[in-house]
């Protein structure tokens, strides 16, 4: 169960009802910490995540002690509500999970789901450089075209892939906007992950290219990419789902602004002039009780009770008459 937090004066009641959900949702902010041991290679990792995602990250340099995302969340629900963070990226290395990136997402100032991300070295024998020493030339606030390439990302049963590709959305994907600047596409994301192979977990690969735009001799001109910043592959290790509820509620979301208000009934619509118009389905009419013109040739004869009889005397009448016709030639 989702625990519901009572205010207890106007100032929290303020508070929370600025951490309630809104129709258009800000970025989320995010927050990264270093653990007791913190490697350079580790280090490059976390303020490269802090360097791509300003202004919406808050980077912790000071080292935190006793904090173990999957043995006790307290510490982080605590400093992620505390600095208004959604997301966390924790750094720690120790000798049984050596450079440990873990990526967590809070909801309802709850801890929703865990994704354990192991830092590998690189294959060619380089070593990853530190912060200092690169340079990404990339403007600030600038969105990324993300690029996930591989299969495990497309597959359902792989759960621990489908979050990992849903916590990197929610890091990068900045501010929602429905217009789209040319000239602020600078830079791609590209994350790849290798076929599965063996029963063993595909290794992730997540590379950095700068948008590069050429002369063609058309209207068009010609993009090339070219690599920039250290190059990072990983190893997922331990994955904590959300709950089916927490992740229910956490999907849910309202009427937008600007969207179609659908119809709450089938039978009712709007037309061109914006006039509602409704159709209404009646049962079979009784047409017996229909108030019609009163004509003499209408009415019915005294001591007649249904339309039987009246045609029964018509018939007689005319048969009368024709008999008064023979008499007369005779």
């Amino acid at each position: 169960m989702l625990r519901e937090v009572k205010p207890k004066n106007p100032r929290t009641a303020r508070i929370l009802k600025a951490r309630e959900p809104q129709l258009i949702e800000p970025p989320k902010r995010t927050l990264i910490l270093h653990g007791t041991k913190c490697p350079q290679m580790l280090d490059t990792v976390l303020k490269t995540f802090h360097s791509l995602t300003k202004p919406h990250s808050v980077l912790f340099h000071k080292k935190n002690e006793n904090i173990h995302p999957f043995e006790n969340t307290e510490s982080l629900e605590f400093l992620a509500n505390k600095n208004d963070c959604g997301l966390v990226v924790f750094g720690s290395s120790n000798k049984k999970r050596p450079n440990c990136v873990t990526l967590a997402r809070i909801f309802n100032s709850q801890l929703l789901d865990l994704c354990e991300l192991m830092l590998l070295p690189p294959a060619d024998g380089d070593r990853i450089p530190p912060i200092n020493e690169l340079v990404m030339h990339v403007g600030l606030g600038m969105r990324p075209m993300m690029l996930f390439a591989g299969s495990p990302w497309d597959d359902p049963t792989s759960a621990a892939h489908v979050a990992l590709k849903s916590m990197f959305l929610d890091m990068f994907k900045g501010e929602e906007t429905d217009r789209i600047d040319v000239e602020g596409l600078q830079y791609i994301l590209m994350v790849g992950a290798e076929e599965p192979r063996d029963g063993l977990s595909p290794v992730v690969h997540l590379r950095w290219y700068k948008i590069v735009t050429k002369r063609s001799g058309h209207k068009l001109p010609r993009i090339e990419l070219e690599e920039i910043g250290p190059k990072f592959d990983f190893k997922i290790g331990r994955v904590r789902q959300a709950a089916p509820e927490a992740m229910k509620e956490a999907m849910k979301q309202g009427k937008r602004p600007n969207e179609e208000i659908k119809p709450k009934h089938k039978n009712i619509s709007m037309d061109a002039v914006g006039d509602k118009v409704g159709r209404v389905h009646l049962t079979k009419q009784d047409l017996g009780g229909l108030q019609t013109r009163k004509m003499k040739g209408l009415k019915r004869r005294a001591g007649m009770e249904s339309d039987e009889d009246e045609d029964m005397m018509d018939v007689d009448e005319v048969s009368e008459d024709e008999g008064h016709k023979r008499a007369r030639t005779d």
